[in-house]
């Protein structure tokens, strides 16, 4: 492949990468910084956050709002939720684009690489969506070489 091809593939390539992130707000708000015991003492807050169309999970794709909100909500307080019968959102494994903790994956994810660059040079995309995808396919091997990160409907 020519080094014409290769940068036009990498231009159209990262951009979908970094849409895996989809929901996950690009540039983390100052609220997003609530207390440490915030779990333990306003769980409410925590939900309000993560909540769907809110600080983290801005844009979800249609029908993964309540998974994406569910991921936050694992991230920050993963001693407050557990797979229980009653809502099998915290039960799905982490493969599963509608469960809490394919979520949870990118979210952590998104914080261990320092979140795409709001407008940066095509070699920090390139950096980032590599840490990302790389570090999300570690916390879920079962996602290695499913193109996860290509939105559903491209795939």
């Amino acid at each position: 492949m020519t080094r014409r091809r290769k940068l036009f593939a990498l231009a159209i390539t990262l951009p979908l990468a970094v849409a895996v992130g989809v929901g996950l707000k690009v540039r983390r708000a100052s609220s997003d910084t609530l207390g440490a015991d915030a779990c333990d003492k306003d769980l409410a807050a925590v939900f309000e956050l993560c909540a769907p169309g809110g600080e983290v999970c801005e844009k979800p794709p249609e029908g993964q709002g309540e998974a994406c909100q569910a991921g936050c909500v694992m991230a920050r307080c993963p001693n407050h939720v557990a797979c229980t019968e009653l809502d099998p959102i915290w039960c799905k494994p982490c493969e599963d684009e509608h469960g809490a903790l394919y979520w949870r994956n990118l979210d952590a994810a998104d914080r261990h690489c320092g979140g795409p660059p709001p407008f940066g040079s095509l070699t920090r995309l390139k950096e980032y969506s590599d840490c990302y995808i790389a570090d999300v396919e570690r916390r879920c091997p079962a996602l290695v070489g499913t193109k996860w990160y290509v939105p559903s409907d491209r795939r």
